[in-house]
């Protein structure tokens, strides 16, 4: 199963966004709790796309969701700033301010994260969630 979403970076999008997703991971297959973490993973990235690569000016976000028998697969692309979310070190715990985090729930919930260093027109990340074999 794959779906493409051609979407603007506008915090506003993300909610109907969230639905959708749910939507495409229950048909995957994922429970509950699963779904849960892998869309705060997506929303933690795309509102760093928006925040941060966009810095609040208005431009196009491509997201791609992927689903296999072993794994689901959700790719973002960008032409914002350039930003290589796997070279942020890991933060000190607990904060002493808030904030800061998204990279690091990323981490702890996703399996994978891959940056393309090679994607010449802004960024691309990978997120790659193994499935739990039956």
């Amino acid at each position: 199963m794959e779906k493409v979403f051609e979407l603007e970076s506008n915090a506003e999008i993300l909610i109907d966004l969230r639905k959708d997703l749910r939507d495409l991971l229950r048909q995957a297959g994922w429970d509950g709790k699963s779904m849960d973490k892998i869309v705060l993973s997506v929303d933690e990235a795309l509102t760093n796309v928006i925040r941060h690569a966009y810095a609040g000016v208005r431009g196009p976000i491509r997201m791609t969701f992927r689903d296999s028998e072993e794994k689901t697969e959700i790719t973002i692309e960008d032409h914002g700033k350039k930003f290589d979310p796997t070279l942020v070190p890991e933060p000190k715990l607990p904060r002493e301010e808030p904030g800061g985090l998204g990279v690091h729930l990323i981490r702890t919930i996703m399996d994978e994260l891959i940056y393309d260093k090679n994607f010449l027109e802004g960024n691309r990340l990978r997120m790659i969630k193994r499935k739990p074999r039956k």
